[in-house]
């Protein structure tokens, strides 16, 4: 299930990842992010995932992420990896040399940090 965080505004969104992933999370989130692509050229994305609190993925819900990375991948401007897990962390390391933005990953103890900066402009 995906959550959408309250300092989701303007061209950031924010959810965290838990339980099990359906394809209506991502029907719920590229509606978010279709409507960011419209109104700005950039986005932000900041993601928190405990990999021990997801209960499982349905093959459409894996099928959504995929077309959803790379619909939007180009666009991003900052994406916040934040867990607890090295898998998340090796996630934002081979996701670098995709994403045209900066890419960062958090642990779940420096959330607030990583909320910090994916809010900041990159003026």
């Amino acid at each position: 299930m995906f959550t959408i965080l309250d300092f989701t505004k303007h061209n950031l969104i924010a959810f965290k990842v838990k339980g099990k992933i359906e394809k209506s999370d991502y029907d719920k989130l590229n509606a978010l992010l279709e409507k960011n692509a419209k109104e700005y050229d950039t986005q932000k994305v900041y993601l928190e995932i405990e990999l021990d609190d997801i209960e499982g993925l349905e093959p459409q819900a894996l099928w959504e992420d995929i077309k959803t990375y790379f619909k939007h991948i180009r666009k991003l401007d900052k994406l916040a990896l934040v867990g607890n897990s090295p898998v998340v962390e090796k996630t934002a390391k081979l996701s670098k040399p995709f994403i045209s933005g900066e890419v960062r990953y958090f642990s779940d103890k420096q959330a607030v940090i990583a909320q910090e900066w994916v809010k900041e402009d990159n003026s």
